[in-house]
């Protein structure tokens, strides 16, 4: 699995700009936490949804600031896990990925017995397993799994570390301000104009 390297990297948040360097090694996590709207941003910029102000997105030391969302081998496990309702479990996994290993990944998450199941039948921390088995599915082959993890929500714990147990390099974008999750979490340095 690849290691993903947020360079010097800069992006706008309502009004404000935002400054971050973290490099998550290969199979591992690392946890960002910050309030909604810059934690939203950085999301957008690391998956190429948006461009960022300054720096790079690297993964395996490959610069993919510019790549296309679908060609960077990044994939985003939303709040709540993002799953279509009218879907079944087994369904959910295979959309958008390689339905001839929907099986192989029910079985590696221990989601075989609920594939019939839709998302209203699931628990929280359920939903979130299945979304890992869907983005673990997508045909680029994802190496990294990008959480958002909101107050509020379930943890996404025991889901990023299913992910890590598949092999995936994990970023947890959080607004969490207490709880494991967020401890020893990597805070983005808010850049102010000097005048």
């Amino acid at each position: 699995m690849p290691s993903l390297h947020l360079h010097a990297l800069v992006w706008p948040a309502h009004g404000a700009r935002y400054h971050l360097t973290l490099t998550v090694p290969s199979g591992r996590s690392a946890v960002i936490g910050t309030t909604p709207d810059p934690g939203t941003a950085l999301a957008d910029v690391v998956l190429g949804l948006a461009r960022p102000l300054a720096g790079a997105v690297r993964l395996d030391g490959r610069d993919i600031t510019d790549a296309p969302p679908g060609e960077r081998g990044i994939t985003l496990v939303p709040v709540g896990g993002g799953l279509l309702p009218h879907l079944n479990v087994e369904r959910n996994v295979a959309y958008g990925g390689d339905p001839a290993h929907a099986a192989d990944r029910l079985r590696d998450l221990r989601l075989t017995g609920m594939r019939k199941r839709h998302p209203h039948e699931l628990s929280p921390a359920q939903r979130l397993r299945v979304a890992v088995a869907r983005a673990l599915g997508h045909p680029r082959n994802p190496g990294v799994i990008v959480f958002e993890d909101r107050a509020g929500q379930v943890s996404c714990r025991p889901a990023v570390s299913a992910a890590q147990a598949y092999g995936a390099t994990v970023l947890v974008i959080t607004d969490r301000e207490s709880g494991a999750l967020a401890d020893g979490a990597v805070r983005p340095e808010e850049l102010h104009d000097a005048t």
